[in-house]
């Protein structure tokens, strides 16, 4: 019964998707028909329907990546022709009360001049990221305070490789944090292109003194054989295990929900952990942030929402999530969401730039004459 469903489901959303294309092949049409012969109409039309479906049908003839990548990038094009496509249908109606007309030549110019400015709004965004410095207090022992690298997303694959993971080092260097978190979602998808660009070599040149950390995400299908690929790097992959980072703080990192279905209940996994010192829990989705708030960690660290990654989807993961980007203190506790520092699908985003936080943590300092009531310290960022 849940396979029919799952078809059926499947079926209407494709029918619902195949209707939204035809209606936008319909307003190019309009547009161009003053200046394009119908032969040529036509081959742009089919054209159109090929480029829609592409990604579709290379993920079901399993042709997996570059074919599926490159098919994706559609579907930037596809959102910001409706979003212009309707704001055009306004307008035209709008003058229509004033009895103005918006030409064909006038709609077409506009629609290109958007798409031609998303593009490049979308690039760049993707490609360069940002820097964020947040210093945060816990009220635990800590002998000095830390500096941790936050990064999420990185989606390691076609369009994100090498010169990105590159200008990573170079700002870790610069920053010189004591150590770096990665909150999940390290390959996309698979590791067909990391393997094959030899991703491995500039990954391992990611070091900090305290260490390199990384917990899975939604993305990074076979986690287990992530995993082992991982440690090859030399950076430690965290699957509902906990580690000491220093003598006042102790990392948490959980499995994904999505691709661990017999992950450890956050309550459960802080059960063997030494509350004594400072808990930074690493959890790729936050979906769980208000029930985190009410246990006995100081720090959570996720990514995951992307803040949506392509306007206007942003509005939809403000709504579905209690913190879908940046910093929040919640009952005391500091929670971290980073929209990414790479992206997933189409290589745009235009609703958070590619982000690296440098999270600097805080603590009680307690003269070495006193015996410290606590050292509990967790950090997170997005």
């Amino acid at each position: 019964m849940n396979n029919w469903k799952l078809i059926a489901g499947f079926i209407g959303v494709f029918a619902v998707y195949e209707i939204l294309v035809f209606l936008m092949w319909l307003g190019l049409k309009w547009m161009i028909s003053p200046f394009v012969p119908p032969k040529v109409k036509l081959a742009i039309g089919i054209a159109i329907f090929i480029i829609a479906n592409f990604s579709i049908v290379a993920y079901m003839l399993r042709l997996g990546a570059p074919w599926v990548n490159y098919g994706n990038i559609w579907y930037f094009y596809f959102l910001n022709g409706a979003v212009i496509g309707v704001i055009l249908l306004v307008a035209k109606l709008l003058l229509k009360i004033f009895k103005l007309n918006l030409s064909q030549g006038i709609s077409l110019s506009i629609t290109t001049l958007y798409l031609l400015g998303m593009t490049a709004f979308g690039l760049f965004w993707a490609y360069s990221p940002t820097v964020i410095n947040k210093t945060i207090k816990v009220d635990k022992h800590l002998d000095k305070p830390v500096k941790i690298v936050m990064i999420s997303d990185l989606h390691l694959g076609t369009f994100f490789s090498n010169p990105q993971l590159e200008k990573l080092n170079k700002i870790v260097d610069k920053e010189k944090p004591d150590a770096v978190v990665i909150a999940g979602d390290l390959m996309d998808d698979d590791m067909v292109m990391y393997k094959k660009r030899n991703m491995q070599e500039n990954l391992s040149k990611l070091k900090a003194p305290l260490g390199v950390y990384t917990t899975m995400g939604n993305h990074d299908h076979d986690a287990l054989e992530i995993v082992d690929e991982v440690k090859k790097t030399g950076i430690i992959p965290l699957f509902d295990e906990t580690i000491t980072l220093n003598n006042d703080i102790t990392l948490v990192g959980r499995k994904d929900k999505s691709v661990s279905r017999d992950r450890l209940d956050t309550a459960e996994l802080l059960k063997s952990v030494d509350l004594n010192k400072t808990i930074v829990l690493v959890d790729h989705q936050p979906d769980a942030v208000d029930y985190h708030a009410t246990l006995p960690i100081d720090v959570q660290l996720s990514g995951h929402t992307h803040r949506g990654q392509l306007w206007p989807l942003n509005f939809i993961t403000d709504v579905v999530y209690t913190l879908d980007h940046g910093y929040a203190k919640i009952n005391g506790k500091h929670f971290f969401t980073s929209a990414g520092y790479g992206f997933w699908g189409p290589p745009f985003k235009t609703t958070a730039r590619s982000e690296v936080w440098m999270i600097t943590i805080e603590g009680k300092i307690i003269s070495k004459y006193k015996k410290p009531n606590s050292s509990i310290h967790k950090k997170s960022i997005c």
